[in-house]
């Protein structure tokens, strides 16, 4: 039987688009809350952790589909997020990343002919001084 070691696997991965967030929901049954590491950098997303097989006496496999050990799942995200309101959670064997849009700034826009009617109104005022 052939058995790959040390390699790192990729969980499966769906990446939903809402209207106001992005949502990763990645399959990886066997772990706990604090076993993963998430980083976010711009809009490139990388999920890793590692997933131990159960230990047991003297097995003779048969069959290995399931992967074990080191594992990585790379994203690059379509649009910017708000860094400040990503949130993750675990349950049931899956691990679902919210990631909300970054609201787009607003630049405000100066009616400089409005000034420049204020500052003329200023300089045609008599000065009593």
């Amino acid at each position: 039987m052939n058995r790959r070691t040390g390699t790192i696997f990729a969980p499966p991965a769906d990446i939903v688009e809402l209207s106001d967030r992005l949502l990763i929901l990645v399959e990886i049954a066997g772990m706990s809350a604090g076993d993963f590491e998430i980083s976010l950098n711009k809009r490139r997303l990388t999920i890793s952790g590692r997933r131990n097989r159960p230990p047991l006496t003297k097995p003779a496999y048969h069959q290995l589909e399931i992967g074990f050990g080191e594992f990585r799942a790379k994203f690059t995200l379509p649009w910017s997020v708000d860094q400040e309101a990503v949130s993750a959670s675990y349950r049931d064997g899956f691990l679902q990343i919210d990631l909300p849009r970054r609201p787009e700034k607003q630049v405000p826009v100066i009616d400089l002919s409005t000034e420049d009617t204020e500052d003329t109104e200023e300089q045609d005022k008599p000065n009593h001084d």
